[in-house]
């Protein structure tokens, strides 16, 4: 049977990076929402910052761990 390329270890990497990246991309989002409704810089920044939060938490719970075990985990 043919193994697959991508490493467990790889695979985690790829899931952590994607993680990071969706949080991010709530966060800057909710800036941009902010920032569209004319809000203060402080506000901007806060909003910025609590996207990225609330970004982070939705990341780790709709991505979870096991999404990076890989096929050779998986059980038929």
């Amino acid at each position: 049977m043919v193994q697959p390329s991508v490493t467990d270890e790889d695979r985690r990497s790829f899931l952590l990076k994607f993680r990071v990246g969706f949080a991010l991309f709530v966060g800057v989002s909710m800036a941009l929402v902010a920032l569209n409704v004319s809000a203060s810089l402080p506000t901007i920044g806060g909003a910025g910052v609590a996207g990225t939060v609330a970004g982070a938490v939705l990341g780790w719970w709709v991505f979870p761990d096991s999404v990076a075990l890989g096929f050779v985990n998986r059980r038929r």
